[in-house]
């Protein structure tokens, strides 16, 4: 025998249960932590959907909100304003101003106005005329209107 030859225990591998058991304890881990982040946050999204955060109004049942010069609203403007808290479309109507919530009554989006289309919800393709009513689509009641009027040359929301 030759002292080149190696030995019968320079041959043995590692044993690999050590580290296939450390590889899938960390995998677990992490699996465990990821499943719990994603049940995590859809438990959050699914709370704040059934229980919504309470509206804070601001200023109570007075205030005033400016939209603007009357002269800035030739018949069939329209502009979006914030007044208690809350989007509204003052539109010069051809009957004459209107202030409209810009929440749409269905799910809460957000309502657009053109002068052409009037106001629509991009969300589930609600329409309303421009006193508010359910032209159609799935809302289910008109949106709420606000006092407006012209007060010293100036477009006012709120009480006059």
């Amino acid at each position: 025998m030759s002292n080149d030859a190696p030995s019968p225990e320079a041959e043995t591998p590692v044993p690999e249960g050590d580290h296939s058991a450390e590889r899938r304890g960390f995998l677990n881990t992490l699996l465990f932590g990821s499943m719990s982040l994603l049940v995590a946050f859809g438990g959050y999204a699914v709370g704040r959907y059934l229980w919504p955060p309470a509206r804070e109004s601001a200023g109570g049942g007075e205030g005033q909100v400016e939209a603007g010069d009357a002269s800035e609203f030739p018949v069939g403007a329209g502009k979006k304003v914030l007044y208690r808290g809350e989007p509204v479309w003052v539109i010069h109507a051809p009957f004459g101003f209107v202030a409209l919530s810009a929440v749409c009554t269905h799910l809460g989006c957000i309502v657009e106005y053109e002068a052409e289309k009037e106001i629509w919800c991009p969300c589930h393709a609600a329409f309303f005329d421009l006193r508010g009513n359910v032209k159609s689509g799935p809302a289910p009641r008109p949106l709420p209107s606000y006092p407006v009027g012209v007060v010293g040359g100036k477009v006012v929301v709120g009480e006059v």
